[in-house]
């Protein structure tokens, strides 16, 4: 057996976002290696040409890849929330706390998204705010998996002579694969509109209701109306006409979505164009399971979301606080949507099976050369601190997005 002088347990626990499904337990095999033998992983791209096993290296790579994704997460999420509380008047108590992620959130209150937070839903419960009207019309984008370079990765990651990747549509998580139907967009199903190419809606309009609202229609300056055939705003309920957005589809025989509209779910006949919103399942064929899912990270990490479109609507003349409110949610709220609930909330679920492919290598060190063992722990290493900091992003962005979706309609 090699001798590992620098291999260590890391015991910590890394947790994420209730949507995302409790906690990463670290403590079972993740190793707290330094970079010091294995420089390689300090860098952004792992060089093929690189001496150590070829499972070791894809699990660098995701590892460089994830830890990329969290470094770009967090300075988003921050940046957003200082603005927030610098427009909303907040004291500035996140500076002293440096780069940390304590300076976005911590269990002090004191990060610039708690301070941001607590100030959103101070404003939106003072008395003064009831007639405001808060609503959030929102159009959330999507995120598509490369499906050719998920195929690579079968490739890459095959431990039999011959591995067929299949198709798109059988590699991907039931009602996450989205197309454009040549028919219907089955009922439950979601037809995604955006605001440049709106989606023909039968059913709960997530963003801008443009036709016949059957509940309560709220419009950008937060005045409301019942059962209105001209809605332009924000509906309470069924929404018959365009939407935005998102639209869940109610209409039992399904709707057409509209030209060039996908459809995410299932169409009533054949489609077009299909693609996958979430991670692509392992293929039929027999792979390394630790290579595979190391490589899936890293095709995660790399895929391509559209940008969300989030308004809030309000009646701007309520107080100066919901003026100002309006203004900075409508500039900051969408870049933590997306942490939240979109390429954060799909990278972070990608991490976590990431750290338990850094536990299973850590537990085979006894199959793999002197290099690849530091390197396993280097990446490991990087892998865990990723997910750590990740998870403060993400559930941060979560808190302040669920205090604006709980007081708004």
């Amino acid at each position: 057996m090699t001798r590992i002088t620098k291999l260590a347990l890391l015991t910590m626990t890394v947790c994420v976002t209730a949507a995302s499904g409790g906690c990463i337990a670290t403590n079972s095999g993740v190793a707290s290696g330094t970079s010091e033998g294995c420089e390689a992983i300090t860098g952004d791209k792992i060089d093929d040409g690189l001496d150590v096993d070829a499972t070791v290296r894809v699990f660098m790579q995701a590892s460089v890849d994830f830890r990329g994704i969290g470094r770009t997460t967090k300075v988003a999420v921050k940046t957003a929330c200082v603005n927030i509380a610098k427009d909303l008047g907040v004291a500035d108590s996140w500076t002293a706390l440096g780069d940390t992620d304590d300076s976005i959130s911590n269990k002090s209150a004191t990060g610039a998204c708690d301070v941001a937070t607590a100030r959103i839903r101070a404003i939106m419960e003072a008395p003064g705010s009831a007639t405001a009207s808060f609503a959030i019309v929102s159009s959330p984008g999507a995120c598509r998996i490369d499906f050719a370079a998920q195929a690579a990765c079968d490739a890459k990651c095959k431990a039999e002579a011959v591995c067929d990747s299949g198709k798109v549509e059988t590699r991907c998580t039931p009602g996450s694969l989205a197309c454009v139907c040549d028919e219907k967009c089955k009922a439950t199903s979601y037809c995604e509109g955006t605001v440049e190419l709106e989606a023909s809606c039968g059913g709960s309009c997530e963003a801008t209701c443009t036709g016949h609202c059957a509940g309560t229609c709220t419009t950008k300056e937060g005045k409301k109306s019942n059962n209105d055939p001209s809605c332009h705003g924000k509906c309470s309920t069924t929404c018959t006409g365009t939407c935005s957005g998102r639209c869940k589809v109610e209409v039992e025989a399904g709707i057409s979505c509209g030209t060039k509209v996908r459809c995410k779910g299932e169409c009533t006949s054949t489609y077009t164009d299909p693609v996958c919103e979430t991670q692509i399942t392992p293929p039929v064929c027999k792979v390394d399971a630790s290579c595979e899912d190391s490589c899936t990270a890293s095709v995660t990490a790399h895929a391509v979301c559209d940008p969300p479109h989030v308004e809030i609507y309000a009646d701007a003349s309520v107080s100066a606080d919901v003026s100002k409110l309006i203004a900075t949610l409508d500039a900051n709220l969408p870049p933590l949507v997306a942490v939240a609930e979109q390429q954060g909330k799909l990278a972070l679920d990608a991490g976590t099976k990431l750290v338990s492919t850094g536990q299973t290598l850590v537990g085979s060190v006894t199959k793999l050369t002197a290099k690849s063992v530091v390197c396993t722990a280097a990446a490991a290493k990087a892998s865990v601190e990723a997910a750590a900091s990740l998870s403060i992003s993400v559930k941060a962005s979560a808190d302040l997005t669920a205090v604006c979706r709980t007081h708004a309609s």
